[in-house]
């Protein structure tokens, strides 16, 4: 579940450390102000962490309709599983480039590689055109890593018109202060 903060009470920025017995080889810093969640799957091993503009509380949610409807609010989502045998940063990044490459919503399409610590990393970057989910054509960034058998994506995403605007600085923190953990 989201945990919704008081931006007023919210210390400027929060770290976060792997949870106890759970292999999630990221450490890194966030905005206070984000909406935060956390969830994790017993059965299947996996570990999803969620992070949202402030903005996402002023939507209508329920336990109802638990979706937002559609806006152009920023979000990072972090999905950490056991990697499958042979997967790659790199396999990722061309499973993905194809796929993507034929879908009409998606435009712009940019793949590359960097270094995250000492780790190798792929990236896609793209434009997303999705209206039944975004009001505004929305510009996304993946990221695919593997260690010590275990996958880790960073998706990312914020409105085209409000690059280098708060939450992509936001992001830009985030990013820069990652660090893999032993």
């Amino acid at each position: 579940m989201p945990t919704i903060q008081d931006p007023t009470l919210a210390p400027p920025h929060i770290h976060y450390s792997p949870p106890e017995g759970f292999n999630i080889y990221l450490e890194f810093d966030f905005p206070g102000s984000w909406i935060f969640s956390e969830y994790k799957e017993e059965d299947e091993n996996t570990l999803t962490l969620g992070f949202a503009d402030p903005r996402f509380n002023t939507l209508p949610i329920s336990a109802d309709n638990p979706y937002p409807p559609p806006n152009d609010f920023g979000r990072i989502v972090i999905w950490v599983s056991p990697s499958d045998l042979g997967q790659t940063s790199d396999s990722e990044l061309e499973k993905y480039m194809q796929g993507y490459s034929k879908e009409p919503m998606i435009t712009e399409l940019k793949g590359y590689k960097i270094k995250i610590d000492t780790y190798d990393a792929g990236v896609l970057e793209y434009k997303l055109k999705d209206i039944e989910n975004h009001i505004s054509t929305m510009f996304v960034r993946r990221m695919f890593l593997i260690i010590n058998g275990q996958f880790h994506q960073i998706y990312y995403t914020v409105a085209e018109k409000e690059r280098g605007g708060e939450f992509d600085q936001g992001y830009e923190y985030f990013f820069n202060s990652l660090k893999i953990v032993p």
